[in-house]
Parts: structure tokens; sequence; C-alpha cells
């Protein structure tokens, strides 16, 4: 009997030989993609946790010296609202609107279309003013002229309304800033001569005894400042936002009054309460995080992303023994405890409300030191996280070591992976060698069975 040997040519299964073989030469490849996938992780961890310091940083903001002297704003009438700001202090103010602020109106005389080319001549237009602007329209329509206004450049916008009559198309003009100031100058020549005026010599729209309107430009609503009465001082403005006349107060104009209005300020304790709540949130929440990414599981013998590092405990550690310390110059308070700060047994800071109602009510002052006063709790913390946060950080130099980590993994399996082709480009030029010789194998065991078949029937 011959030689035989079954497949493809010779019958052997290159290909599957081949894959065997890569498959346990790839091991190390397997390896190293989990161990960047494992360096990954650990940055994204980071960065989780450099958003929650973050957002701890953030919350500061409102223990500053401004924050905690929060105070709100009341009216009590509709016909203007308050709000504070920066250097607000409490206080109760009379106010009394007789007039708001208010934009220059104009209106053309009437004509009989707004697409019929006016006639021949020139207009320039000035505002608050300035320096008048030659409009330069390829025709003098309402319509050319309204699109000329509008690209101008200058604070006003063009329309065109209609009253429905056969000569009711006008051309209406509106400054886009209130104030007195803000007159809207025309000056006409030729054909659009009745389009001209002067803030100087105003012409009120309105209709004659035969309900007849003006045949020249006019106004529908005067360029005015608000003017008001502060404790019976009287105050003039462009706008009806009255910034300033009370310090870090705004007022906002929308009505005249008929009788003073009364505008308080007051401490505003809820704010206060807000801002220290939102700081207590803030560091539990990053608190909460550092748990979970330290984690370890008994049941399972494994650990967080984070377990064994010590970079997350460490910052926890720093900030709990700052927010922790005694603060210098904040009179009868020493620490948070004084005002209902604690920590519980589980790492977290709680808040007693009515011991810090009763820190806000009684030492105000002292409160707003113990946080924002030079070695303040807020101050300091500030600093520390700052720190953490800075190019010489905790957080940066942890993330830049392990991205190096990765970077160093990328370039090991960028040369592992020529490797592994080159390995499997040998592997398959020896099979395919092989192949060919027990291809050649074969054709002598058929030649020499043939011959001996023949031997064996002489």
């Amino acid at each position: 009997m011959g030689i035989s040997v079954s497949g493809m040519g010779s019958g052997l299964d290159i290909n599957g030989l081949v894959s065997q073989l890569m498959s346990a030469e790839s091991r190390p490849m397997t390896l190293l993609k989990t161990q960047q996938k494992t360096v990954g992780t650990k940055i994204s961890a980071y960065g989780q946790l450099s958003s929650a310091l973050a957002s701890l940083q953030n919350s500061l903001k409102g223990l500053s010296a401004n924050g905690l002297s929060a105070v709100g704003a009341s009216s009590s009438s509709t016909a203007l609202a308050a709000t504070t700001g920066v250097g607000a202090t409490p206080g109760s103010y009379s106010v009394t609107v007789s007039q708001l602020a208010q934009s220059h109106k104009l209106v053309s005389p009437g004509f009989a279309s707004d697409s019929a080319d006016l006639g021949a001549g020139t207009l320039s237009i000035a505002v608050a003013g300035g320096a008048p602007v030659v409009l330069a329209p390829a025709s003098n329509s309402l319509r050319d002229l309204r699109d000329a206004i509008n690209a101008s450049g200058l604070a006003v916008s063009a329309s065109i309304v209609s009253d429905g009559t056969a000569s009711g198309y006008r051309l209406a003009i509106a400054g886009k800033d209130s104030g007195a100031g803000k007159t809207i100058a025309l000056s006409g020549s030729g054909a659009l001569a009745s389009f001209s005026y002067d803030p100087a010599a105003p012409l009120s729209f309105g209709y004659d005894g035969g309900g007849n309107p003006p045949a020249a430009m006019s106004q529908t609503q005067a360029a005015q400042d608000a003017k008001l009465s502060i404790d019976g001082l009287n105050i003039s403005s462009p706008t009806n936002t009255v910034s300033g006349a009370i310090a870090g107060v705004s007022l906002q104009l929308k009505e005249v009054t008929a009788t003073p209005a009364t505008v308080g300020i007051a401490r505003d304790d809820a704010a206060v309460k807000s801002s220290v709540n939102a700081f207590v949130k803030a560091y539990n929440e990053l608190r909460s995080l550092v748990g979970t990414q330290t984690a370890y599981n008994d049941a399972t013998k494994t650990g967080a992303v984070l377990h064994g590092d010590s970079g997350p405990k460490s910052i926890l550690s720093q900030l709990r023994g700052t927010i922790s310390g005694a603060v210098a110059g904040a009179g009868s308070l020493d620490t948070l405890s004084d005002i209902g700060l604690s920590f519980q047994k589980d790492g977290t800071l709680t808040v007693n409300d009515a011991k810090l109602q009763t820190a806000i009510d009684t030492v105000p002052a002292d409160l707003k030191a113990l946080f924002s006063g030079a070695d303040g709790i807020a101050t300091r913390l500030g600093t520390r996280l700052a720190d953490m946060l800075g190019e010489k950080g905790v957080v940066t130099t942890r993330t830049e070591g392990l991205s190096a980590t990765q970077r160093r993994l990328a370039q090991r399996e960028t040369t592992l992976q020529a490797r592994m082709e080159s390995i499997e480009a040998r592997y398959r030029a020896q099979f395919t060698r092989l192949d060919a010789s027990l291809t050649r194998m074969q054709g002598t065991s058929n030649y020499l069975s043939q011959q001996l078949s023949a031997l064996a029937n002489l």
C-alpha cells in the first residue's frame, strides 16, 4: 500500500496549524491589552477624582466674604424690581418712579406704495449727535430706504407700517437705545426732503381736525430718561435698569408708580445656608467617590480601580485635616463644629441646621471670618485644592505617570505586533515548504505503487 496524506496538496492544514501556533504566541499580546485597559481605567478614575476636587473648589466661592454677606432685595410694588450684588447692605428705601426711559421713534408721511421710487434725492441719518451717515440705496423707494437704514450700522432699526388707506405706507424708524440723548436726526433733500427731522424742533405725530396726519417726519415716541427719586433724592437714568443709585443694588423699572414703593435690602440667611450645604455636599461626594475607587470586596477578593493606590486616600486625609483644624481670628468660633458642622463615623460631614442658624443670627462676622478670614477654612482649603490640582499636584503627577505608562505599553504593542507578524510569516513559509515536500513524496509514492503493481502482473 502506498503512503497517503489527506488534504489540499499534501493534505496539510496550513491555516489551522498556523492559527493554533499563533494562538499560543498571542498570549503576551492579550496580557498587554489587559494592562492597557487597566491603566486607561485608572486614568479615567483620576479624571473623576479631579472633577470632584474641582466641584469642591467651586463650592468655596459661596463661602467667600461676599458670599457669606449675601443679602436679598424685595419691593412692595410690581412697578419695580430689585436685585442685589456685591456691596449691598441691609436697609430700606422709598422709591418713586415718575418717568420710564424710552427710545426715540419716528414715522414718515404716508405714500401710496412701498416699492415705487420716490424720486431723486439724498438722505442722511445721525444718532445721539454722532456723525451722520449718508444713505445710498439703489433707488429711493420706502423699501430701499428701510434696507439702507438697517445696513447703516447705526443703533436704529427701520420697518414699513401701513394703516390700510390709499396713502398708508410709512417708514418707521426706532432707536435701539433708550435715553434722552439717543435722539435720531434725519436730513433729506430733493424728493426725500419730507423725511427730514430735527430733534431740536420736535414734531409729534398726530391727526389734525380733519383727521390728517403730518406731511413730514414726526415722532411717535420721544427719547427720554427714566426719572425716579430714592428717599427724596432725584435720579435720572438713560435706561430702566438703574444700578449704583443704591450701593450693590440694581433696580428694574417697569411702570410709573402711583405711590412710593418700599425697597427692602435684608440679610439672605437662605443663601448663606445654601452655600454651607453646597460645600458639605461637595465634600461628601468626594468622600464617597474615593471610597468607591479604593474599595475591596472580601467576597470576590477583588479591589476597585484605585485599590492599593495611596493617592486618593492621601488627598482625602489632607483635606480632612485642613477642614478640622482650628481657625485663628474668628472671634468666638474656632472650628466648624462650633457652627454645627461635624464629621461622622463614616467620614462624611453633617450639618446641624439649628446650630448654623444660631451662628448666622448671633455672630455673622465671626462666621465670615471662620470661612473666609486669612486663616479661614475656605481660604486654607482653596490653597490646598489649588496645589492638588496644579501642575505638581498629586492628581496631575499620577495622571501623567499613568499616561507615560500607557504610551510605553502602546510602543510595546507595536513592537509585539510586528514580531507576531514576522513569526506568522515564518510559520507559514515553513509549512508551505513542508507541504511542497509532502506533495513530492506523495507523487513518488504513487509512482512506486504503479511500478510495483506492474511487476506483479509480469
